[in-house]
């Protein structure tokens, strides 16, 4: 008897089981509209094959993903759709056919729109929007997460889009929201330390291992938010701009979170980035919590939300020297510092990408008969290279664009050598891939314009010798400027860089290049009393450092009117001369 139920339920099992197959390629099966009905639930499957990489914003998208009601303007959607697919989520076909009417009164090409009936709670789709990776089979997956809101529709979207797509759909056990989230696509991902509060049952390297197991993440920083808003999300502050370069916002020093800020600034100019050198730290200012971080990049192109404030140009600014060969564009909307453009976008990488992965060369390298560069080119649509197509693009600082072939090395690797250039020369150089599936990539992503870099260099180079002890004041107020100047002499010859350490904390950007033995000159500020060791350092234009200079003292005590009397020129000091001589007399 036991054992004819256990028949039973086994053959119910599996009849189960060929359903929910069949019903799943039926939905596929249909061209620009599926229906997803959400349970609430989720199926729990393995983790996905390694070696698995995972896809950042500035990587090829064939997509984006936004929800009816809009959150965004139709100006936007129409310049989504220019270049990708604009896929809507909606509440059923009713529904759908509204969107369509209103796409087409905007002047939306419909071809380039399709359709997920899905229920849903929100237009957040960057928050509970599917996330996607590459895995160990060179299959594009999606990974879903529960979603750290109370949004039970939101929460099933990753289900429903993997559904819609035909992808293996994996379950990765955190709470998380892709606001709070953004990743270089080879292996390193930044969130703020909300990730760890909405996981307590986790420890730290606990979190870090599922990231590892699901998303291919070696490294995750989990930072501190420095906004002080409830929201506690990355793409309020900073954002990834490319694999080594990370855009943080800025306030003036009165700003009620400029030390958490600028201490976020610390952390990650110290970091290293996946190419093994520190990020570049760029800035966009944002005096009064302007979203300009909270922008979708989109192929060649970076849509900025905007205020209709006087920092908008500056914004602007911003973005295309931090992305040079970019283009981008400006939209307004019902902006929040905590809500913008990316927080109602998410993008959808190109399942069939033509993928390059390179570490440069930059700063100074040795000639040993010229520079290899060297690249894997995965075609994920399964076509061949072409290979007269794949090319190392090359020049000198102010020379033309050369081109060499790249020869394929085993498996996915391909290689080319930049001839041999003379000491002191910065190269410049990208790579380029075509596939007979159509497709054709740079690295950088932007080609020409963003190209890679580095100086050729001579082993038998010296560094700067130490500077001179900075010569200025040593005695001053708080929110006064003052002016201190340095030099030093290159044995080689070669222009040099410095770098002020204004003994508070704060130091200088590199500044130069100027020449062995000139006078740099700089000038700061302290707020605060106290007794100051200004030092200064230089380096040369490969990259070698001299020590730092012997230290000048600087005393900033309470402002005292006697001494601003003082501080003033030789007049005053001859007036009160000439009373205490009076005086004698």
């Amino acid at each position: 008897m036991n054992k004819s139920i256990q028949r039973i339920n086994i053959l119910c099992f599996f009849t189960v089981v060929l359903i929910l197959v069949v019903s799943g390629d039926c939905a596929i099966a249909q061209n620009t509209t599926t229906t997803f009905e959400s349970s609430g639930e989720f199926q729990l499957i393995n983790a996905p094959p390694t070696p698995l990489r995972q896809v950042a914003e500035f990587e090829p998208m064939q997509g984006v993903l936004i929800q009816y009601p809009f959150g965004i303007s139709y100006d936007i959607i129409a310049e989504m759709a220019e270049d990708v697919e604009v896929v809507t989520i909606v509440a059923d076909s009713s529904e759908q056919s509204y969107a369509e009417s209103q796409y087409i009164s905007h002047g939306i090409d419909l071809s380039h729109c399709s359709f997920l009936i899905a229920p849903s709670d929100s237009y957040w789709t960057r928050d509970y929007g599917p996330w996607f990776i590459f895995t160990g089979d060179d299959e594009q997956c999606v990974v879903d997460f529960e979603y750290n809101r109370p949004r039970p529709n939101d929460n099933a979207i990753p289900s429903a889009y993997a559904s819609y797509q035909g992808l293996p759909l994996y379950e990765m056990p955190l709470t998380h929201t892709g606001g709070n989230y953004m990743t270089d696509g080879q292996g390193i991902a930044i969130s703020t330390d909300l990730l760890e509060t909405e996981n307590p049952g986790l420890s730290h390297s606990e979190i870090e291992k599922i990231a590892s197991d699901y998303l291919g993440i070696d490294t995750y920083h989990m930072v501190p938010d420095v906004n002080g808003k409830y929201i506690e999300h990355i793409d309020c502050w900073a954002k990834y701009l490319s694999p080594d370069v990370i855009m943080i916002r800025e306030v003036p020093s009165d700003h009620s979170q400029y030390d958490e800020i600028e201490a976020a600034v610390n952390y990650f100019e110290v970091q290293t980035s996946c190419y093994g050198t520190p990020y570049e730290i760029v800035r966009v200012y944002t005096p009064n919590n302007e979203p300009y971080t909270n922008s979708l990049i989109l192929n060649d192109k970076v849509l900025v939300p905007i205020k209709n404030s006087e920092w908008d140009d500056e914004a602007i600014d911003a973005y295309e020297n931090a992305m040079p060969g970019y283009e981008v564009l400006e939209f307004t909307g019902t902006w929040q510092s905590t809500d913008a453009l990316h927080c109602r976008t998410k993008g959808i990488p190109d399942r069939y990408m033509l993928y390059i992965e390179h570490t440069p060369l930059s700063g100074p390298q040795t000639d040993d008969d010229g520079f290899d560069i060297q690249a894997r080119i995965m075609p994920y649509s399964g076509e061949n290279l072409i290979a007269d197509s794949t090319l190392l693009y090359w020049k000198v600082e102010g020379g033309e664009w050369n081109s060499i072939q790249m020869q394929h090395a085993g498996d996915d690797n391909y290689i080319a050598t930049i001839p041999s250039q003379e000491v002191g020369v910065t190269i410049y150089y990208y790579i380029h891939a075509e596939d007979y599936s159509g497709r054709n990539e740079n690295h950088p992503y932007i080609g020409a314009p963003g190209a890679h870099s580095f100086v050729v260099y001579d082993e038998s180079n010296s560094p700067p010798e130490k500077p001179s002890t900075p010569s200025g004041k040593k005695f001053g107020r708080p929110g006064m400027e003052y002016i201190y100047k340095t030099d030093t002499v290159d044995p080689d010859d070669n222009q040099v860089f410095y770098m002020w350490d204004w003994g508070d904390g704060n130091f200088s950007e590199w500044m130069g290049a100027y020449n062995s033995g000139d006078i740099c000159e700089a000038s700061y500020t302290w707020d605060k009393k106290g007794t100051y060791s200004i030092r200064v350092k230089a380096k040369d234009v490969f990259d070698e450092e001299s020590d730092w200079s012997d230290p000048l003292k600087m005393r900033v005590p309470k402002s005292f009117p006697f001494i601003d009397f003082l501080e003033g020129s030789f007049p005053r000091l001859f007036f009160l001369l000439s009373i205490l001589l009076r005086f004698q007399g």
